[in-house]
């Protein structure tokens, strides 16, 4: 990690997430080998600690006094919560229609959470912002994607390392990822792919990218061979997954530079089927995930029903964000709460 001294090291124990066998839901599936990496049990809900951790170390280490970030939810928190262990000021900038219960979490880890409101189209505002800040105002730029500060890209990595690790040194055949702006499978595979020069793993998983239909830029620009680093944003984030509603993906390059070295594999996959995969994910293994966190389990259906995927592969799925991001669609999607006296013949007329 892109640290000099152990001693700047700000952490709440992240990492070493479990590596699950999911045999009811690959059963139900038709898949033999299916795993899942519970990224939702890191301590602020999501993968995104493994990258920010890193890039607010590097801050507290460059005796940076204000971390700031452009981000709808996950990575947000993240930042906020580590900036909160390390003794930081957190400064947060969020799309205007961004969730009013993700700004909660925000704003009890003492972020100073604004609103920024859209004004050009096609232009995110947020990041807009962000520039402005950290130019004029001398702060610490720590979102989750590379490009606004490349220490904490390689935070991700690790998880890759553990995917390995876990697995004694014999990689899955697939890892599909829930997409946004491209980091998680972008640094994932960073980390398979520096193990695998160092001799600890023989070859590479093919890595898929699976992102919600009503924002995909990357499957886009994946299937009409665009210029990695010319990605046309896309013109809406209208999903249920808000966490990969990135519509300017800002790691795109490096992921599809992947995709592409891995021999990998690209999908969108409407909402009705990311619910429908939060649900099931629940009912059959017991994990409570945020829609964004079970959105590539949808692309492993469509890929196992296109006959991409075989019914004898490994495959690794991460389980990137906690249910408790979004109560609002897990409430809407399960039945309502029977209200019962206390008295056994009411409660078997209700059973």
């Amino acid at each position: 990690m892109p640290l000099r001294h152990r001693d700047n090291i700000v952490t709440l124990g992240e990492g070493d997430t479990p590596l699950v066998k999911a045999a009811r839901l690959g059963e139900e599936m038709g898949l033999s080998n299916l795993l899942l990496k519970i990224e939702a049990v890191c301590p602020s809900g999501s993968f995104k600690d493994r990258p920010i951790c890193v890039g607010v170390s590097r801050a507290l280490e460059d005796e940076a006094e204000t971390v700031v970030a452009a981000s709808s939810g996950n990575a947000a928190a993240a930042m906020s919560t580590y900036a909160a262990k390390g003794g930081l000021r957190a400064v947060v900038f969020v799309p205007e229609d961004a969730p009013a219960g993700k700004l909660i979490h925000l704003r009890t880890l003492g972020a100073r959470v604004f609103r920024v409101r859209k004004v050009e189209k096609g232009v995110d505002p947020t990041t807009t912002l962000l520039r402005a800040a950290c130019d004029e105002l001398g702060w610490t730029p720590t979102p989750s994607f590379g490009p606004f500060n490349c220490f904490q890209f390689e935070g991700t990595k690790s998880l890759g390392y553990e995917i390995a690790e876990q697995m004694a040194w014999k990689v899955p055949d697939w890892i599909l990822f829930p997409t946004g702006s491209g980091g998680l499978m972008a640094g994932t595979m960073k980390g398979l792919w520096e193990f695998q020069q160092m001799g600890l793993i023989d070859q590479l998983p093919r890595p898929v990218v699976v992102q919600p239909e009503g924002c995909a830029p990357i499957v886009r620009a994946f299937k009409e061979e665009q210029d990695p680093l010319n990605i046309q944003p896309w013109d809406s984030n209208e999903t249920v997954a808000g966490g990969l509603a990135d519509p300017f993906p800002w790691d795109g390059d490096a992921a599809l530079k992947y995709l592409n070295l891995a021999k990998g594999e690209a999908v969108a996959v409407p909402d009705t089927q990311i619910e429908k995969f939060l649900v099931l994910l629940g009912r059959d293994e017991g994990v409570f995930a945020e829609p964004s966190g079970v959105a590539a389990l949808a692309g492993l259906e469509a890929l196992l029903e296109q006959g991409v995927i075989d019914e004898s592969d490994t495959v690794v799925v991460p389980i990137t964000g906690s249910g408790f991001k979004d109560l609002a669609t897990p409430d809407r999607l399960t039945d309502s709460v029977t209200i019962i006296g206390p008295r056994i013949d009411e409660l078997k007329r209700s059973l």
